[in-house]
């Protein structure tokens, strides 16, 4: 995903986190490095990191191990 589509997908999405928690996992990831390759030019697309930084969260939820406590606490 180059610049201009990462900023079209950013600005075309709506909310942020509706957005990357619909996304698939493969999805998610494809979207974590398009912005993670963006923040690292001189001048990022507006709103990369807020992106990112949810976008990371999303995908840390997804793959982090369950808590063993989980099926007690109910």
């Amino acid at each position: 995903m180059n610049r201009s589509q990462l900023a079209h997908f950013m600005k075309s999405s709506g909310d942020p986190e509706e957005t990357l928690t619909a996304a698939t996992t493969d999805e998610l990831g494809i979207i974590v490095d398009a912005l993670y390759r963006n923040l690292d030019t001189p001048k990022p697309v507006f709103g990369a990191q807020d992106w990112y930084d949810l976008a990371t969260e999303e995908l840390a939820r997804r793959t982090a191990p369950s808590s063993p406590d989980a099926y007690g606490a109910a």
